[in-house]
């Protein structure tokens, strides 16, 4: 069967994580994508065509990472251990391994005698081999977690990583948003330099001045290239996080500005009752709760994160409205300042045809223009960030402890 480019790239990133666990020491499973992915009834045959192109898009990031993370697929394996698992199966697990280093300890010791060459190196092993036994014991005895309480765990690794991989594609897009402005920065930068050095070389200017313009030009050429080099490192770590090699090139499509419905949405006082009810760390600790065993200090220390969580997961809903009302209108403010340059570049370019401006002068007021449009640009992607944290905040990802 002909596989399409992405299909490659992503079995290449498999195999290059393998190589980097086995490298390491570390082994863990990796399988081919085929088997790693849901069952192919789990979508519509056109959204696997989707989610299998050379195209990454904005609302497509979270199917990505579910089904070509290689974190969420070994999360996905190991969970398998887990699955349908109560609290007596997991404390009984750790039980019975510390049963069995205890004895190994014991039988290690009963092999040789004080007077055997071998003595000392088996004393050695059998006492590391007690300290795995205790270390086990004490997980067994502090066990309040059962499998539903570590697929709350895993769920939340993964809404972490799709809200990483949406920051790091909304800063990818910022910094091709910053682009056309820091190539309109250099390019003024370097006519005026460039005209700087003609009127130095008629005596008309300073070696001074002429050093600050060249200072000028090479400053925003390597604004420029700071840029591409950031922007080239968040395509790397998208491509990783979502399934491609990471010198891979896809088309990574620009990331939508939320609009007055979608913004219009958000309504605090439902959202806050949903963050309660949905945060993953709450929900785990409520969970543990009602394994905590009642000696020692343990249960005390559970009842007061349980008890502090709502408070906090509330102020950190309220924190990120607060921030995404001032994000609304810093993009407002910037797309009025975008449409006042477009006037006064319109009126320019008129005064200009008149010659009653000088082409440099002019070249200014483009570059302004430039500026503003980049700076509205980049302040709805703002917008968007702002958005999506407080979406996340409230789909589970609250601070809670």
């Amino acid at each position: 069967m002909k596989r399409s480019k992405k299909y490659t790239c992503r079995m290449a990133a498999y195999c290059m994580a393998a190589g980097l666990a086995l490298g390491s020491g570390v082994f863990f499973a990796l399988p081919p994508m085929e088997a790693a992915a849901s069952p192919e009834f789990a979508y519509p045959p056109e959204k696997w065509a989707a989610l299998r192109d050379n195209v990454m898009e904005y609302g497509e990031l979270a199917d990505l990472v579910h089904e070509y993370n290689v974190t969420v697929i070994n999360n996905r394996l190991e969970y398998d251990e887990y699955r349908g698992k109560s609290h007596d199966d997991l404390k009984n697990a750790y039980q019975d391994l510390a049963d069995t280093m205890y004895q190994a300890s014991d039988d290690l010791l009963d092999s040789v005698n004080e007077d055997d060459p071998g003595y000392g190196s088996a004393a050695a092993q059998a006492a590391l081999s007690r300290v795995q036994a205790e270390q086990n014991q004490d997980l067994a005895d502090a066990q309040n977690e059962d499998g539903a309480i570590k697929k709350l765990e895993y769920e939340r690794d993964e809404a972490q990583l799709v809200q990483q991989a949406q920051t790091k594609m909304i800063s990818y897009w910022q910094k091709e948003e910053a682009r056309p402005s820091l190539e309109a920065a250099y390019a003024l930068a370097q006519a005026q330099y460039e005209a700087a050095a003609v009127r130095a070389g008629a005596g008309m200017l300073s070696q001074a001045e002429l050093l600050a313009a060249q200072e000028k030009a090479e400053s925003a050429k390597g604004a420029l290239r700071t840029n591409e080099k950031e922007q080239d490192s968040l395509r790397r770590e998208l491509c990783v996080m979502t399934g491609w090699a990471h010198d891979a090139s896809p088309d990574i499509q620009p990331v939508p500005i939320p609009g007055e419905e979608e913004l219009n949405a958000v309504c605090p006082e439902e959202d806050t009752n949903r963050a309660v009810q949905m945060n993953f760390v709450q929900r785990a600790n409520e969970g543990r709760l009602k394994y905590t065993s009642t000696a020692g200090n343990q249960r005390e220390v559970m009842e007061k994160k349980v008890a502090a969580g709502a408070g906090k997961i509330k102020a950190d809903v309220a924190a990120k409205y607060q921030l995404l009302c001032q994000a609304r209108e810093n993009y407002e403010q910037a797309a009025r300042e975008y449409k006042l340059a477009e006037s006064q570049a319109e009126a320019a370019e008129l005064r200009q045809g008149l010659g009653m401006i000088s082409a440099n002068q002019y070249e200014e007021q483009r570059a302004g223009l430039v500026q503003k449009q980049a700076a509205a640009r980049q302040a709805g992607l703002s917008l968007r960030q702002a958005l999506e944290d407080y979406r996340w905040t409230v789909n589970g990802l609250a601070q809670a402890e």
